[in-house]
């Protein structure tokens, strides 16, 4: 069966790494897991966890409102409703902007949810799912689009993904392991779809038999390959294959068929020195961002 098997980790934009992650871990109540270095040593970013999936809170950030439209938005499934009170109540006392809790119909795979903005504008959401993976996990992403005839398609053929109903004005896409893609159609796209942050995407997995197929649709639906810098850099494993891309709307993506080794944890010094020495090859350098020495939004 062709399609995307699961949303595996986000990137979003922050601009003062240490009250994001007090945020993340003290309010969400996620788990801190590594931060990661520029080549000079200065901060990065740091990785935290929605269950297995990774949330990185990337700096530099991003000089932009939060949208008009509540996309793009990403939503984080709580494993119980004691744990959705307490969160809800969290984020409430920290004074960030808030809706109010919504109440789901018996046909919606949520139970409840809540939506509100970190202290950096990003729309987020916390929510009891009703169907899905277990227990608290990275439960779906919400994208802008401009026209949603063709995002539909895109979605549906070239990632394999499965339409569900439409809740809230928003159309629903299922994964493989019922994690939920969202498509909300706007007059205009806004800022924060339109400027991206360093390292700021969505990453889905996929089968090594579906990989080919999936590059080519890609292209041939109206997204744009951006190739995969991590393969040019020697940060790919043996078997690893990956893609960097854009959707119609110009959201940033990726897609990954994992091979048997794994070596995204590499330590920040390895990982510069396979860089360094990769891109020398090919007679080009680290630019400013990746050396830590810009850090302007």
């Amino acid at each position: 069966m062709f399609g995307a098997e699961t949303l595996d980790h986000v990137g979003i934009p922050v601009r003062d790494l240490e009250r994001s992650e007090k945020f993340y871990q003290e309010t969400l109540g996620l788990a801190f897991f590594t931060r990661r270095k520029n080549a000079d040593g200065s901060p990065r970013h740091t990785y935290v966890l929605a269950g297995e999936n990774i949330i990185g809170l990337n700096l530099p950030g991003i000089q932009v409102p939060a949208s008009p439209s509540g996309a793009p938005r990403y939503g984080i499934a709580v494993d119980s409703e004691d744990s959705f009170e307490e969160t809800v109540k969290r984020i409430r006392q920290s004074g960030v902007p808030c809706e109010a809790v919504e109440q789901h119909g018996p046909d919606s795979p949520f139970v409840r949810s809540f939506c509100f903005d970190d202290p950096d504008d990003n729309h987020l959401e916390i929510c009891l799912r009703r169907d899905g993976p277990k227990g608290i996990h990275l439960s779906h992403v919400v994208f802008e689009t401009a026209d949603l005839g063709c995002s539909n398609h895109f979605y549906s053929q070239a990632l394999g993904l499965e339409p569900l109903a439409e809740e809230r004005s928003e159309q629903f896409f299922r994964f493989r392991n019922r994690q939920i893609l969202g498509l909300k159609k706007v007059a205009a796209l806004s800022d924060r779809t339109k400027k991206h942050g360093r390292a700021v995407h969505v990453a889905f997995n996929v089968t090594q038999e579906d990989f080919d197929r999936m590059v080519a649709l890609i292209t041939e639906l109206k997204g744009r390959s951006l190739g995969d810098h991590r393969s040019e850099d020697g940060l790919r494993p043996p078997g690893e294959r990956s893609l960097y891309f854009f959707d119609p709307d110009t959201n940033y993506l990726q897609i990954t068929a994992h091979g048997e080794e794994n070596w995204d944890m590499l330590s920040d010094e390895e990982k510069w020195r396979r860089i360094v020495e990769n891109r020398k090859k090919l007679g080009k350098g680290i630019s400013s961002f990746d050396a830590g020495k810009k850090i302007g939004g």
